[in-house]
């Protein structure tokens, strides 16, 4: 793809996050390589003044991926948003607060280095709403990767010591929506393993933004089925262990 039409899509992106007005699916959209992804959020970015506060980190058809979480969409526990013309879909998530660095290296991280530089274990409520006009099934993944897929806003609440938690993979989680439970399980994880999406994705570093750095948090993947709201509501969810986390979405 040619750096002229990188640089006309992450423009798109730009406008996009700052009128909340989405936008088609054309055909720079469309003809963006998974490596011309990175350049794209690099630009983003720049052209937002932000840097990555957190990252999501993912593994898709058995390949890692991540992208930013930008500081202006990770807020703290009760935060208030408006709701959006197409809705948002909820995951409850579980996220490590980085202690250390993880810059890009030559020789591959261990899981025992991964371990060492998460600090904490923090509970968080992610909002996906694309910046795309299409859904994620419908838009290529380049796109949807580009757009830090799909990521609108991340709502943290208590953390605890990484320590505190000895097994990732059987976190009790519980949310509910206006006071209704919606779900209440244990484990639900999409590796069945949150550490596991970290090692993976630093084992492969892929991002022009500096990579994971110490105070950043990650969160690696959804512990219940993403549900999508369309209309006001209040969302409190709990990981049994770290705590609850609340947000409110008004008409």
């Amino acid at each position: 793809m040619s750096d002229h039409a990188v640089s006309r899509f992450a423009q798109s992106l730009i406008n996009a996050h700052k009128s909340g007005k989405r936008i088609a699916v054309d055909d720079d959209a469309r003809a963006l390589a998974r490596d011309d992804a990175k350049a794209v959020m690099q630009t983003v970015a720049k052209g937002l003044g932000q840097t990555p506060a957190g990252w999501k980190v993912a593994v898709i058809d058995g390949t890692p991926a991540y992208a930013p979480m930008f500081a202006k969409d990770i807020r703290p526990s009760g935060a208030h948003f408006p709701m959006i013309e197409e809705g948002y879909l909820i995951e409850i998530e579980v996220a490590l607060k980085l202690a250390h660095d993880l810059p890009h290296r030559d020789t591959a991280y261990s899981r025992s280095e991964i371990e060492a530089a998460c600090g904490e274990w923090v509970v968080g409520i992610e909002l996906i709403g694309s910046r795309l006009k299409k859904s994620p099934g419908e838009a290529p993944f380049p796109a949807w990767l580009a757009d830090s897929m799909g990521n609108a806003a991340y709502v943290t609440g208590p953390s605890v010591a990484f320590s505190a938690i000895k097994d990732g993979s059987v976190l009790p989680v519980t949310w509910w929506l206006d006071g209704v439970v919606k779900e209440d399980k244990i484990g639900g994880h999409p590796q069945n393993d949150p550490i596991l999406p970290i090692l993976l994705n630093a084992n492969a570093p892929d991002d022009l933004l500096g990579g994971f750095k110490a105070g950043q948090i990650i969160t690696t993947g959804s512990l219940t089925v993403p549900t999508l709201i369309t209309g006001k509501g209040h969302v409190e969810a709990e990981i049994k262990g770290i705590g609850r986390v609340t947000l409110t979405v008004a008409d």
